[in-house]
């Protein structure tokens, strides 16, 4: 449905469109609710369930799809849920009154157990439920859901909301049931969602997931990718064991790639890895796999531990500016250097100069840290002037044992973006300074030298290693790939021995690369040193061929622009 058929004088636009983000609410298009409920109500007796209805195009969807099926009363057989007022203003302009009393409830859903009016189960589930983060969640809810043991699944302590929502629908879900989801990209992406994507393989006969690469809810002020996921066969004997990876460019696509699929026509990947390796043909599939088989290829993790950076719990007041030291009445003494934002770093080294030039053009990366037995009248002052009730609040403060020194001491060898646009690579700390968990922090093992520790910043940029990050990685809506530590610690390298004096040669010209912003030309470089001393055939052509792998790749992670 539409938002038109609301009184325009009683809700406008900037309203709605507020009151929905507070829900986490981002109705349905049309076009794909239909999709959706065509591909999923076979027969005229199926009984639905939305438990998120919000703009009811799920249950218009489903009410056309059961009349087409030969349902003779199709509104009697429609069931929902949902907590917004404003929902209810929709499910007016479709059903009866009494319709409305005895099949829908205005409550929260994870809550709703056994409701009188509803059959104890559903052949047919439609959902769109709320894109609420975990993060967003208020504190009182986040315990409650903690605690809660509704549902098949027992999902992680940092769940989003709508896997609370998938996981307690799923509970009444007929045998051989059909449903279908629009999930947010994080089903594919995110930890929290695994124990789901198991169960999803194991209870039913076949599940289907299909990114969109057109943002959909763009026009609803978010640039998050959407996954459409069907699944059929509850309880059925036989199970899927996996899911079925698909990508298609838009709705309309979808709609074929839906319809070859029921028939059998086409099959998803069933590779366990990221969505990334749906960009992927069979060709470039075969060139990386034929390198992670090298014997030169190992992982990060076999060199170098990842770790997050400090945590101080008020940024703002712990990292400063050199006008915000001024500003705080302290000395450029009396504070310690930090990389606080990982575009600071320009090359393969973080120096003392890239620190200098970061500060000057006000950037914030001096470290204000007091330790107990410190005597520092200057610092003592400053941290006097912490808002008291703010510091109470404030829970990693209660985990420090002295809750104005942030600083663990364990500066690293190196520093790994946690976020990026482009690539992944690490840069060494000439420095000696710590940075905070906006940046991963590098140890490298005791076993390896500085040459050992140059060819992995170097291998970490070929064209194979950026791929294999690629393919680790969790992507975002806005287009950023995201490494947790243990994901960083899982990209390949190639580790081939190397000359000293090709080595060396290979580290300055990489570095000059990146720092006059010249990516492409760092990782034609690595893919030189690296390709050739691996020994490699067609060095030149395997790497021109990845790098338009990974650059497909990353455009395609990337919200189309307009």
């Amino acid at each position: 449905m539409q938002m038109g058929i609301l009184n325009k004088n009683e809700y406008s636009a900037e309203r709605l469109l507020t009151e929905r983000k507070k829900l986490g609410a981002f109705y349905t298009p049309e076009v794909l609710s239909q999709i959706l409920a065509s591909w999923a109500i076979r027969d005229q007796a199926d009984s639905v369930l939305e438990p998120s209805f919000g703009g009811c195009g799920f249950l218009h969807s489903a009410r056309c799809s059961l009349e087409v099926v030969g349902a003779l009363d199709a509104k009697s057989k429609i069931f929902g849920c949902d907590v917004d007022p404003i929902a209810f203003q929709y499910l007016g302009q479709i059903f009866s009154k009494r319709q409305v009393e005895v099949q829908f409830i205005r409550e929260d859903f994870l809550k709703v157990v056994a409701p009188s009016g509803w059959p104890k189960v559903f052949d047919v589930i439609l959902a769109n439920p709320p894109y609420i983060p975990f993060q967003k969640i208020n504190r009182t809810d986040r315990e409650a859901l903690a605690k809660n043991t509704i549902g098949v699944v027992q999902l992680p302590g940092r769940a989003s909301m709508w896997a609370y929502f998938m996981s307690h629908a799923i509970s009444f879900l007929a045998e051989n049931g059909r449903m279908a989801w629009v999930l947010p990209g994080a089903f594919l992406q995110a930890d929290y969602a695994q124990p789901l994507r198991d169960y999803l393989g194991d209870n039913f006969q076949r599940v289907g997931a299909f990114l969109i690469r057109d943002r959909i809810f763009k026009q609803e002020g978010t640039d998050e990718e959407t996954i459409i996921l069907l699944a059929e066969g509850y309880k059925s004997k036989v199970q899927a064991k996996c899911i079925e990876l698909g990508e298609v460019e838009s709705i309309a696509d979808l709609e074929n790639t839906i319809n070859k699929w029921r028939s059998g026509d086409w099959v998803g990947d069933k590779t366990a890895q990221r969505p990334a390796i749906l960009s992927l043909n069979e060709k470039e599939k075969s060139a990386y796999k034929k390198l992670v088989t090298s014997n030169f290829c190992k992982n990060l993790g076999e060199f170098a531990k990842i770790q997050i950076g400090i945590v101080t719990g008020a940024n703002d007041f712990f990292v400063l500016s050199k006008d915000g030291v001024k500003k705080a009445s302290l000395r450029i003494g009396d504070c310690k250097p930090i990389l606080s934002k990982y575009l600071a770093v320009k090359g393969l080294e973080f120096t003392n100069d890239d620190h200098l030039e970061y500060v000057r053009l006000n950037g914030r990366g001096y470290l204000t840290a007091l330790k107990s037995e410190q005597k520092n009248a200057r610092l003592q002052r400053y941290f006097s002037t912490f808002d008291p009730i703010k510091k109470k609040n404030i829970r990693t403060f209660e985990k420090r044992s002295v809750w104005t020194n942030p600083d663990d001491g364990k500066n690293p060898d190196g520093f790994f973006p946690v976020m990026h646009h482009d690539g992944p690579r690490i840069a060494l700390n000439a420095i000696g300074c710590t940075s905070t968990n906006t940046i991963h922090r590098v140890y490298f093992s005791d076993q390896s030298d500085a040459d050992d520790r140059k060819l992995v910043c170097i291998s970490l940029l070929t064209s194979f290693s950026q791929l294999s990050a690629e393919l680790v990685g969790r992507r975002y809506g806005s287009g950023v790939l995201k490494h947790e530590p243990r994901e960083a610690e899982r990209i390949e390298l190639l580790m081939p021995p190397v000359d000293k004096s090709k080595l060396i040669s290979a580290f300055h010209m990489i570095d000059s690369a990146l720092r006059r912003g010249d990516e492409h030309a760092a990782c034609q470089f690595a893919d030189e040193l690296i390709y050739g001393a691996a020994d490699i055939s067609h060095p030149k052509k395997l790497s021109d061929s990845l790098i338009e792998c990974v650059s497909n790749i990353r455009g395609r992670r990337r919200p189309v622009k307009g």
